[in-house]
């Protein structure tokens, strides 16, 4: 065979046919006998990762029932295999290099207000590997990859475009957003299940309007701000002037308990001043000795009036 593949040759010197050596045909050989082992180990023993399955599709019998489980398995050469998940993948489709692809992979919807929200969407599903066979034949043995970026992509893009229309931009990004995320998962998971695709989760990972409605959504925000900055003003104003009152009225207070403390101070005073109180306190005070010189006229003055003085 070798012969064939390599005939000999004439030496144009010596006119002597020159035949291929046996070391050269031994080295032919083994690369041979390498390349050779090297493409049945390839087509033949075909890895399936953790959390797939792979559906077998054969040159000449068309798909097989029966897919191959994770782990190493014998594959003849004649037969392909496509591998799918069945355990939870999730996909970022989002704005952000630092989530999912690092091309823009985010959403532009409308809203019945007729406004463009820019969106991230983040999902997570997983195929049902009883239908894998059937999702092999309906996407053409397409990959998963394709399938999510693909198919699965475009049915989700028309599925919130239809519930957010069906609501205002205020909406969308406000206090509705929780029930139009429910919306978009059931119609969303409803619309795959069919394929043998199960939805396990579905967000609006992201709600950005446009730079003109950013710029109104922010107008109406610091008139929000400012009505209630000016309500925290006038609060504490009448709190302020509610606190002066009550320390204006306690200073009154004050005063008055202090003029009535000091009209009681005089009355007590004025009464133990009368004139019998006068003289109670001059008896008792006195010593028993006349005066030298006693006045009249009631004054209680007294002169030594002692005899022979």
């Amino acid at each position: 065979m070798l012969e064939k593949m390599f005939p000999a040759s004439e030496d144009a010197t010596t006119g002597k046919t020159r035949k291929i050596p046996s070391v050269t045909k031994q080295t032919i050989v083994l690369i041979i006998g390498i390349l050779f082992v090297l493409f049945c180990a390839k087509t033949v023993i075909y890895r399936i990762a953790p959390g797939y399955e792979g559906v077998v599709y054969s040159w000449n019998g068309g798909i097989e029932e029966i897919t191959l489980k994770q782990g190493m398995n014998f594959v003849p050469p004649w037969k392909s295999v496509t591998p799918y998940p069945i355990s939870t993948e999730t996909v970022f489709m989002s704005k952000s290099s630092n989530e999912g692809r690092k091309t823009d992979d985010s959403m532009w919807v409308n809203t019945k207000d007729g406004k463009q929200v820019n969106i991230d969407v983040t999902f997570a599903y997983h195929m049902d590997a009883a239908n894998l066979p059937h999702v092999f034949i309906k996407f053409r043995g397409a990959s998963a990859e394709s399938i999510e970026w693909g198919y699965m992509k475009n049915n989700l893009y028309q599925t919130i475009n239809n519930i957010t229309s069906q609501y205002s931009m205020m909406e969308l990004v406000g206090a509705q957003r929780p029930a139009i995320n429910a919306k978009i998962f059931n119609a969303f998971r409803e619309a795959l299940a069919p394929d043998g695709i199960d939805i396990e989760v579905c967000n609006l990972s992201r709600v950005e309007p446009d730079q003109q409605t950013l710029a109104a959504i922010q107008a109406v925000v610091n008139a929000e701000n400012a009505k209630r900055q000016a309500e925290l003003d006038k609060q504490r104003a009448e709190i302020e002037a509610d606190k002066a009152v009550a320390v204006a009225k306690g200073q009154a207070n004050a005063k008055m308990l202090e003029a009535d403390s000091i009209a009681y101070y005089n009355a007590k005073v004025q009464a133990s001043t009368s004139a019998e109180v006068i003289s109670l306190e001059w008896v008792k005070k006195w010593n028993g000795i006349l005066p030298v010189t006693m006045m009249g006229g009631g004054q209680g003055v007294m002169i030594n009036l002692q005899a022979g003085k």
